[in-house]
């Protein structure tokens, strides 16, 4: 069975993050996975849950290249820009190449502390947890898109 737009969350004692990526297939089940399915517009999407003791173990044990896009729901160019990451995330060049995981700046304000989020949407690249690139504001689509296959062939 083939998905798009599939979101994974990760949870921890204190905070919870959300993974965008590609499709996820039945054969890959993990006991330690928990999958949900809905109907959106004609598409099914699936949520997979994993267990991360931190936010930092989630980008410094990535293999791949982590997008992490700082949100507030009240923000409308925050809406745009999650929609476009689900874009990019069911696109054959960022899968198994991207993560892209949302976190709320409202739910997890030491986290947007941290890495000084002081404008919305603040979208961070890490990678092996470090800071390849980071952006402020709604970039378009081809912008975003020409500075990810950028960092990917840095890496």
């Amino acid at each position: 069975m083939t998905t798009s737009g599939a979101s994974k969350s990760f949870a921890s004692s204190s905070s919870r993050f959300f993974l965008k990526s590609r499709t996820l297939s039945s054969s890959k089940r993990r006991s330690s996975f928990r999958r949900r399915y809905r109907k959106t517009s004609g598409q099914i999407e699936c949520s997979t849950k994993k267990t991360f003791t931190s936010f930092q173990e989630l980008i410094d044990e990535s293999e791949i290249p982590v997008l992490v896009d700082f949100y507030a729901t009240w923000c409308g160019p925050c809406k745009l820009a999650s929609e476009m990451c689900g874009k990019f995330a069911s696109q054959t060049e960022f899968k198994d190449k991207v993560k892209f995981v949302k976190i709320d700046t409202e739910k997890y304000v030491e986290l947007s502390s941290k890495w000084k989020v002081e404008g919305l949407p603040t979208f961070v690249l890490f990678h092996k947890g470090k800071v390849l690139d980071r952006i402020e504001g709604l970039p378009t689509e081809q912008q975003m898109k020409d500075r990810l296959l950028y960092f990917l062939q840095q890496v």
